[in-house]
């Protein structure tokens, strides 16, 4: 049988992984710019995190030792900032090219972690990161309390992006996304609200970032590579693009099946076949759920209605078009 801590780990990780297809959903599912740079603005808000609560002991140049507490909202802020340098210019571009651009940027910033080891620790990393209330619980019994961490950020953030999706900003930004020339034809400034849309969602990611660290109690470039992006969006359109719950719901599909999977016992000669297996397991799920539910688990249509967006669109894998000169 195995062991209730295992599954607590696992819930754990489903909601980190929700709380992260929430953000993305603010900018991709209802904003239409389909961002594939998610492990790179992880990557800021953690290592903003680690950075700024760093003490003396690590032989860091810059290491002010902060409260935790603060820390937490100036990593967001920072990620928010990070989203603002990359969106400006990214969000000029259009369809493939825009998706290209922010994976770039993402493989960007994992080498400028690297490469700046002073501040960083490059590659070496930096492990045992303190973790708020670690003091008062600790060995396995802590990981309820984590978990505890991550269902009251990942309902913060439910709460947050429901509310941006029935508020008129949210509405707007679909219509937007659906027919930008109606859009600036009624005077919507769509470059602004995209570029506030993506600034957002990096602020999200940035909240999220510490809860990730807690739990992987560690960090190093290797950790933000390109497979958390894919994660965070195959649980999106597991889930649902555009639908209020279908992050939350992906994300548990997604990271339960996984963990499941590995379970599957066989023999130890056999243990590189279930490893090799396992992705394409994850990807027959995803074809499964396109080709039966091409809406997802929950569709926009049932989130909000006659407003949702139509199958057509829903199928479209192209982020939208920002407008070259109009819009401000």
């Amino acid at each position: 049988m195995t062991n209730p801590i295992f599954w607590v780990g696992v819930l754990t990780l489903a909601l980190i992984y929700a709380s992260l297809a929430m953000a993305l959903n603010v900018e991709s599912g209802w904003g239409g710019m389909w961002d594939l740079g998610i492990a790179g603005l992880l990557a800021s808000g953690s290592y903003c995190y680690v950075i700024l609560t760093a003490g003396p002991d690590l032989d860091m140049r810059f290491a002010p030792g902060l409260s935790m507490w603060v820390a937490w909202p100036l990593a967001a802020l920072f990620t928010g900032l990070v989203a603002f340098a990359i969106g400006a210019p990214a969000l000029r571009l259009r369809r493939e090219y825009f998706l290209i651009t922010t994976l770039a940027f993402a493989e960007i910033i994992r080498q400028l972690v690297v490469i700046q080891a002073d501040f960083t620790r490059g590659t070496v990393g930096i492990p045992n990161i303190n973790r708020p209330f670690d003091s008062f619980v600790s060995g396995r019994e802590y990981n309820y309390v984590l978990l505890a961490i991550a269902a009251a950020a990942a309902a913060v953030m439910y709460l947050v992006t429901r509310q941006i999706g029935v508020s008129p900003f949210g509405r707007t930004l679909r219509a937007a996304r659906d027919n930008e020339a109606v859009a600036l034809a009624l005077g919507k400034r769509v470059n602004r609200m995209r570029i506030q849309t993506f600034v957002l969602a990096g602020v999200l990611i940035g909240a999220t970032a510490p809860v990730y660290l807690f739990y992987i109690r560690a960090i190093s470039p290797q950790l933000f590579a390109p497979g958390i992006t894919f994660t965070v969006w195959t649980a999106l359109v597991i889930g649902g693009i555009g639908s209020i719950r279908g992050g939350l719901a992906g994300a548990f599909v997604l990271i339960v099946f996984t963990e499941a999977v590995g379970l599957i016992e066989v023999d130890p000669a056999h243990i590189n076949i279930l490893v090799a297996i396992e992705p394409f397991l994850v990807g027959l799920l995803l074809v499964l759920v396109l080709r039966f539910r091409p809406d997802g688990l929950f569709s926009e249509r049932t989130a909000f209605g006659a407003g949702g967006r139509s199958n057509s669109r829903a199928r479209d894998p192209r982020p939208a078009e920002p407008a070259a000169t109009s819009g401000g």
